[in-house]
């Protein structure tokens, strides 16, 4: 590449690559190591045989344009099941046990995934809402749990349960690219939309379940989501594509999820019918596997 921008001249940097290759290596067990490869076979093992030789080969081909992300390792999981007694009249009936496609980047596009995550998480950590809970430092399912308490506490106790249909699977990859467009350079933006296009669903859609940069990038895409909704007044708790919302009462619960589906509509989003509702914050509410007395 003959002329870096700035900010994809520090994902080729040696430091921040050998950075983001120690944070592969050290999200694997010794044993698991052996495992998990993409589709060129190759484990993190194997990377850590020859890994300074690996990672000059790959800034070479990063600064001189020649890196090309490698298509996914694809596999089906099944969804995990959640229990759910909640009442029928409010609308929310209990999951279903229905499938979700894993794609597993190889060891050198998760190197390279990782760098660009510790580019521009802090700067989109600086611009993420407390409502945000889902796959960000020093958050968690616990936290999320505290923050509907919280809300319990503030006399909020009828929620708005709503689940994002197929989110990963559906977020535009044009609007997607226009939000990381003021913290990401020309470079780097094509850099992402090689991701995209490997990790597709369908045409300009999808992102890849089970890569490193994937959920930093559904909490780009549902930000404006969170703003939308903080905005309105609304008491908003998001974990990735699970979010509720705490309410006075029923009418105020029912007005947030309708208000919630329209802004999603406006990013080509819709709501799960069959996990969405209206409920007494309680025994039939389950969210995030916590249960409520």
């Amino acid at each position: 590449m003959e002329t870096e921008t700035a900010r994809y001249a520090t994902i080729c940097d040696g430091y921040n690559l050998q950075r983001a290759w120690m944070d592969v290596w050290g999200s694997r067990t010794a044993a698991a190591r052996h495992h998990g490869a993409g589709i060129d076979g190759v484990t993190v093992a194997d990377w850590e045989a020859d890994w300074q030789a690996r990672l000059q080969a790959l800034q070479n081909d990063l600064r001189r344009g020649a890196y090309r992300p490698s298509p996914l390792l694809c596999f089906d999981v099944p969804r995990r099941r959640h229990s759910s007694s909640v009442p029928a009249e409010y609308g929310r009936e209990a999951r279903g046990g229905r499938w979700r496609r894993l794609g597993i980047p190889t060891v050198t596009d998760r190197v390279v995934q990782r760098a660009v995550k510790n580019a521009l998480e802090p700067i989109w950590e600086a611009r993420f809402l407390s409502c945000s809970h889902g796959y960000r430092p020093e958050r968690s399912v616990f936290t999320a749990v505290a923050h509907v308490l919280w809300h319990e506490a503030q006399g909020l106790s009828w929620v708005a349960d709503g689940d994002i249909e197929a989110c990963f699977d559906t977020i535009r990859h044009d609007t997607l690219l226009d939000l990381l467009s003021d913290t990401a350079d020309r470079d780097l933006l094509a850099l992402v939309a090689g991701w995209l296009a490997v990790g597709a669903t369908a045409p300009g859609r999808g992102i890849a379940q089970g890569a490193v940069l994937s959920p930093l990038l559904a909490n780009v895409y549902l930000h404006p989501f969170d703003v939308a909704m903080i905005g309105a007044g609304l008491a908003l708790v998001r974990f990735a594509d699970d979010w509720v919302v705490m309410c006075a009462g029923p009418d105020e619960a029912l007005a947030a999820l309708q208000h919630a589906a329209g802004l999603l509509a406006d990013r080509d989003l819709a709501l799960n019918p069959d996990k969405t509702g209206v409920l007494p914050l309680g025994p039939g509410l389950a969210f995030l596997g916590a249960q409520f007395e």
